[in-house]
């Protein structure tokens, strides 16, 4: 897909629009996307002979992506929308993430709730948990699905996750936002 953007302008009579084209393997245009790249996106079948100047004006227009409306009480949570959204839990999400996924942290769904005293106990008690496993790793942390290359290159993925996912299966992983207490056999366990 070709897509060409406007910027916002005081000369620009049509500000923020998108436009483009969707091309088969033989680059012949088979769709149009149109719209506003702050409001919303459009898809319409064929060559964009016939483009139709907004949203409305096509009753074959699908609508492929509108923008999120802000939150209410917007202050409460000091996050942008798409912030919010990146750490949302949708059905069936949970049961699919690994222990360790950072959106099953509890301190930021207190921070999201307005609940800022729990918050932050939350947050300084998985800083104590963090502390503590610390010290239990004598060596470091080792990446349980990617590998270094050499000493100080960078991580490549060596495979594994996306099976485990699929099985649903976490064994060996830590439960890093679990209870900390200051008994840390059960800590050596999960790590």
């Amino acid at each position: 897909c070709d897509l060409k953007f406007k910027g916002q302008s005081f000369l620009e009579r049509n500000p923020r629009q998108v436009h483009g084209f969707v091309k088969d393997v033989a680059g012949s245009r088979v769709a149009t996307v149109f719209g506003k790249w702050d409001e919303s996106i459009y898809f319409v079948k064929g060559d964009g002979t016939n483009k139709p100047k907004d949203s409305t004006s096509s009753s074959d227009a699908s609508l492929l992506w509108e923008r999120i409306k802000p939150i209410p009480n917007l202050t409460r949570y000091n996050l942008t929308s798409f912030s919010i959204t990146l750490n949302e839990l949708t059905p069936g999400l949970k049961e699919k993430l690994p222990p360790t996924d950072s959106r099953l942290r509890p301190d930021q769904r207190h921070l999201e709730n307005g609940e800022y005293d729990r918050a932050n106990a939350e947050k300084l008690r998985l800083e104590k948990r963090q502390r503590m496993s610390r010290k239990m790793q004598e060596d470091g942390w080792k990446p349980r699905w990617f590998e270094r290359e050499g000493d100080d290159g960078p991580y490549h993925y060596k495979g594994g996750y996306w099976e485990t996912r699929e099985r649903g299966n976490w064994d060996g992983c830590p439960s890093i936002y679990g209870e900390c207490s200051e008994d840390t056999s059960n800590l050596v366990e999960e790590l």
